[in-house]
Parts: structure tokens; sequence; C-alpha cells
């Protein structure tokens, strides 16, 4: 809860839209109750929710049946949210951004994810944070303020090398810098750093839409043809 409402505030402080991605499966560890009370706080003006598959599984080792499975058991309870204020899931992320190890399996999910309504969410950005936060807990948890201060240093300055390393491969890529998408994963380590974060985009004069809004860029209508 406390690191929801600490990034949720430093979104609506810098008028950030933003979507929530839910893993069903970790809303269930949880207990859906104490669930429910986290999704709820992205289905605010401003923020939203989508389908981050049931399990977190790689969809490259599932065949489309289990897939399909994943995406329908992934909405068991953020939907029901999302239909209570008249919306509903729009957007998926597949883990680890794979989406199918061959064109059939790749054309068959995105049938899949068509019938039901959702549009792919890609990211532009990913500066690993998830690997620094495993880290990061583990000095949390060892009352290692040192270790902590360095993990979070070390953080904001990689975070920036791949703003710039990722801008620098879009422009040579398109021709010029399309809406870029950052992930970032619902974690101590940004709650910790979260207006550092946010700064390295101010900073640089960037503006904040939302993924609807990003999407519109004709970069991202240019057909996924690499499989893998």
């Amino acid at each position: 809860m406390q690191v929801n409402e600490t990034i949720l505030r430093a979104f609506a402080r810098h008028h950030i839209p933003a979507i929530g991605f839910v893993i069903e499966q970790a809303a269930e560890q949880l207990g859906i109750p104490v669930s429910k009370k986290i999704l709820r706080q992205w289905i605010r003006p401003g923020v939203d929710l989508g389908n981050h598959l049931y399990s977190h599984p790689d969809v490259n080792a599932l065949s489309v049946e289990q897939v399909e499975q994943e995406i329908t058991h992934g909405e068991a309870t953020f939907a029901p949210l999302l239909k209570s204020i008249s919306r509903k899931p729009e957007f998926i992320r597949f883990p680890y951004n794979h989406t199918g190890d061959t064109k059939e399996k790749h054309d068959a999910i995105a049938a899949l994810m068509s019938a039901r309504g959702y549009r792919l969410a890609p990211c532009t950005i990913n500066n690993s944070d998830y690997e620094f936060n495993t880290t990061y807990v583990l000095a949390l948890a060892r009352h290692d303020e040192q270790a902590a201060a360095k993990v979070r240093a070390d953080y904001i300055a990689y975070t920036e090398e791949e703003i710039d390393w990722y801008t620098a491969l879009d422009k040579q890529v398109f021709g010029y810098e399309p809406p870029h998408i950052m992930l970032l994963h619902d974690n101590p380590l940004n709650a910790d750093t979260i207006e550092r974060v946010v700064s390295l985009f101010t900073r640089r004069g960037y503006t904040f839409v939302t993924l609807a809004e990003a999407v519109k860029d004709p970069a991202y209508a240019v057909p996924e043809t690499y499989v893998t």
C-alpha cells in the first residue's frame, strides 16, 4: 500500500498518466481484499489498469490455448474493478515483451488480443529496475543504509544513461524521437526514488501523455515482424 501510494502521489503531483499492469496470481497471493484496495488506487483519474497475464509466464513457452487462459484468468480481479466505473481493459503487456516464438503463434496471440479488445503495450525505455531492487530490498532488510544509498545513486545514474541510449536508438531507427513509453516496476526502489526518476525527464524538457496518446505516433504503427 505504501509503495503504491508513494508512486501514485508523485504521478499526481507531476500530472503523469500511467497504467498498472496486473499479475492476477500475485493479487491472489497477497489476498484479494488487500489487492482490491491497492488496485482501486489505480482506477482514479489519470491512471488505469492493464493485463500482465495470470502468472507472468513466458508465452513463448506456452501453447496458444494456454496463452488464452493466461489472458482470461488475468482479468479476474482488475477487470471487474474497471467495469465498476464503466471502463474496460484496453492494454495488455506480455512478460519479457515476448509475443510468440513462431509467426503462427505470434499471429494467433495477436488475434486473441484483438478478439478481447486489447492493444499491445510496448515499451521504449527499460532500466532493469527489478535487478537493482533485489539488491536494494536486501540492503534495507540488513539495515545497511550505506549500501541502500549506493544502490539508489547507481540506479538513478544508470536510468539516466538508459534514457539517453534509447533516445539515440530511436533517432537512429526512425530519424526522430517518438513518444517514449517507460517500463517501471511497482517496487520499493521506485517508491524511494520516484521523484528523482521523474526529474530525469523534466530536466530534459519532457512532458507526459497517456499510453493511448503515445501509441498514436506512426512509429507504433510499424508492423511487428520480429519473431524469436
